[in-house]
C-alpha cells in the first residue's frame, strides 16, 4: 500500500516509524514519506516529520494569524482565506492560501496562482461564482454529488494548499473551538438540480425565505415551496409550508 502510493509521486497516507542516525543523535520518529525529484532530477525521499502544533502566536511568512485562522487551521486544516505571504528572499508579497498537515502539523501554502478549481466534480457543474468561493479558500456545500458507484452524495468542499486539491467533508456541521461556527458558506446558485434566480439568492443572501416552483421530484413529480440558506449548517432548507418569522 504505502509503496504504492510513494510510486505515484503521494505522500503516506500515514505516519511511518524512522530510524535517525546522524552521529549526533540517534532515535525513532513518526514521519509520512515522498519520493520527489531534486535540483539534479534525481528521484530522493523527502522525509516531512511530525511536529508539535505550529506556534500560531508567530508570524508565518509575515502573515499573523486571527483567532479564526487558528480555529481553521485546528478545525478543518484549511484556514479558508486568501492572505498575503512575504518571500523571506525577495521580499515579493504573495496572495496564497494555507493550509496544516493534519497528520505531520506543518504549515504548507500555496500561491493563488497555482489553485486549480475544476468545472465538473462529481458529476456536478459548478458555476464561476462557485468555482470563485473555492479558489479563494471558502467551504462550498454541494448536493447530489455523484460516487464512484453511481450513488447520490452532499458534501462540503473545500481547497486544501497542502494537498493541492479539493478536500471533501462529510458531517453535517464543521466546527471550531467552543462549538463555534467558523466558516463563511456562500450560498449555491442551483437547489436540487433547478437554478435559482438572480432575486432569490438576493434574498437567501440576506437570510429570508425565497418561493421556488418548477422542482421535480424522484417520481417525476413538479412541486413547489419555500427555501432559506441555513448559516449553521452552510446549506439551503426546504419546506412546503413559508416558515415563520
Amino acid at each position: 500500500m504505502f509503496l504504492d502510493e510513494l510510486l505515484k509521486g503521494f505522500k503516506t497516507s500515514v505516519l511511518l516509524p524512522v530510524r535517525s542516525d546522524d552521529g549526533k543523535e540517534s532515535g525513532t520518529f513518526n514521519a509520512r514519506l515522498q519520493l520527489k525529484l531534486n535540483d539534479s532530477g534525481e528521484v530522493v525521499l523527502h522525509v516531512y516529520r511530525s511536529q508539535k502544533m505550529p506556534d500560531f502566536r508567530k508570524k508565518f511568512l509575515g502573515h499573523k494569524f486571527s483567532k479564526e485562522d487558528r480555529l481553521n487551521l485546528l478545525n478543518s486544516g484549511n484556514m479558508g482565506r486568501v492572505v498575503a505571504l512575504v518571500n523571506p528572499v525577495t521580499g515579493e508579497v504573495i496572495p496564497s492560501l494555507i493550509s496544516r498537515d493534519k497528520l505531520t502539523n506543518e504549515l504548507f501554502f500555496l500561491p493563488i496562482d497555482f489553485v486549480r478549481i475544476p468545472a465538473v466534480v462529481c458529476g456536478v457543474i459548478l458555476s464561476s461564482e462557485q468555482q470563485e468561493a473555492l479558489r479563494s479558500g471558502k467551504p462550498l456545500f454541494v448536493e447530489n454529488l455523484v460516487s464512484k458507484h453511481n450513488r447520490l452524495f452532499n458534501a462540503t468542499l473545500q481547497f486544501n494548499a497542502e494537498k493541492q486539491w479539493l478536500e471533501f467533508f462529510f458531517n453535517k456541521r464543521l466546527k471550531g473551538g467552543n462549538n463555534e461556527h467558523c466558516f463563511e458558506f456562500v450560498v449555491p446558485s442551483t437547489f436540487r438540480g433547478k437554478a435559482l434566480r438572480r432575486w432569490q439568492l438576493e434574498k437567501l443572501k440576506a437570510g429570508e425565505t425565497a418561493y421556488i416552483r418548477g422542482l421535480i421530484s424522484k417520481k417525476g413529480k413538479t412541486y413547489q415551496g419555500y427555501i432559506h440558506f441555513d448559516k449553521e449548517i452552510g446549506r439551503i432548507v426546504f419546506s412546503f409550508k413559508k416558515p415563520c418569522k
